[in-house]
């Protein structure tokens, strides 16, 4: 809970329509405990030991770090990172066919290509495809898969490592959001500019999966950045989160212009974590 100016305590914001419900224990959390939710077979106690702490020190954010919401931790752990519209609806199935108790949920995946599935999410009219038509997500590592979205700023100007300028003019951006591009400061101080390709490349890709210090969508035209929105359904950015890309931005650009919205967020605290820097820099 943010305090006022004045010292008075604000009332925590309403939750946010697109988190996870608050009884859902969490994934990662019961991966600690040796029992995952999604009901995979337990292997042998060494084995299950060290897959858990490989996972664990992956995934596992640190101070000044934001890791995956619990409802994307499966697509990290997939193996072939399967986009979650198509993840979710095949791990109900999965369940209801009692697989769950003798074979591991993305095994049984692998071997149902042809597998019907709903897309739709409830109260919708059915939309079926197959499950090995589901798109994977694309998760980068390697140093040459990521140069093409690395972005420095510098006096104002966000541009590549070639010096060209970034302008997200074309970007389709996601869930409307024409004109907007994802962007990621990884936990490495690194930021990544790049379109939203859904199914494809989300503000996991850039990461692989693993937590980051901020995440948020930008609009930029000629290198000069006009607005930054706080959305991210991997990491779920909250203020946190946009008080440290602030603080890597600030003495890079003048911030004091630039629109800042946080749809999910209390507008008297949004303003609260802006006012140090509506003061233009010289």
């Amino acid at each position: 809970m943010r305090i006022t100016a004045s010292g008075a305590a604000m009332p925590p914001p309403p939750p946010r329509p697109d988190a996870p419900p608050a009884t859902e224990a969490s994934r990662l959390a019961q991966a600690v405990k040796g029992v995952d939710s999604v009901c995979e077979p337990a292997p042998r106690p060494l084995e299950r030991f060290r897959d858990v702490a490989r996972f664990v020190a992956a995934l596992m954010p640190r101070e000044g770090e934001t890791g995956l919401v619990d409802e994307e931790l499966r697509e990290a752990r997939d193996p072939r990172h399967r986009y979650r519209q198509y993840a979710q609806p095949a791990h109900k199935e999965w369940v209801a066919s009692g697989a769950c108790a003798k074979e591991n949920f993305f095994a049984w995946m692998d071997a149902r290509p042809q597998l019907d599935i709903n897309l739709a999410r409830p109260g919708q009219p059915p939309r079926m495809a197959r499950l090995g038509d589901a798109p994977q997500v694309s998760y980068l590592s390697e140093a040459a898969a990521l140069k093409p979205y690395l972005a420095e700023v510098a006096d104002g100007v966000w541009r590549r490592l070639d010096g060209t300028a970034i302008d997200t003019a074309g970007s389709k951006g996601k869930l409307g959001m024409p004109g907007y591009a994802i962007l990621v400061l990884d936990r490495e101080d690194r930021l990544f500019v790049h379109d939203a390709v859904l199914g494809r490349l989300h503000h996991s890709s850039t990461s692989a999966g693993k937590p980051v210090r901020a995440a948020a969508m930008i609009e930029l035209r000629e290198g000069k950045a006009r607005s930054l929105v706080l959305s991210s359904g991997h990491y779920m950015s909250d203020l946190d989160d946009l008080e440290r890309l602030l603080d890597f931005l600030d003495g890079r650009m003048d911030l004091s212009k630039l629109a800042v919205l946080a749809p999910h967020e209390d507008r008297a605290e949004l303003a609260e974590v802006l006012a140090p820097y509506r003061q233009a820099r010289h």
